[in-house]
């Protein structure tokens, strides 16, 4: 097992500080953003029929969501 140096604390310490500098900054999405990535399709758009016992089961959490 190595030993920790100065000059191999000195120069992880460096090293760190450089790579958080160049980095991506991060940024908050804008509206675009989540426009673009919003899943739109509904389910007679994919196909899929539901009963109306699955959608009195799930109707409180879509209502809850938005």
């Amino acid at each position: 097992m190595a030993r920790k140096t100065k000059k191999g604390s000195i120069l992880g310490w460096a090293a760190g500080v450089f790579s958080g500098l160049s980095g991506k900054k991060n940024t908050k999405p804008t509206e675009k953003d989540l426009s673009r990535l919003d899943f739109k399709a509904s389910t007679q758009k994919i196909g899929v029929s539901l009963t109306e016992r699955i959608r009195d089961v799930f109707r409180f959490k879509w209502i809850r969501k938005k």
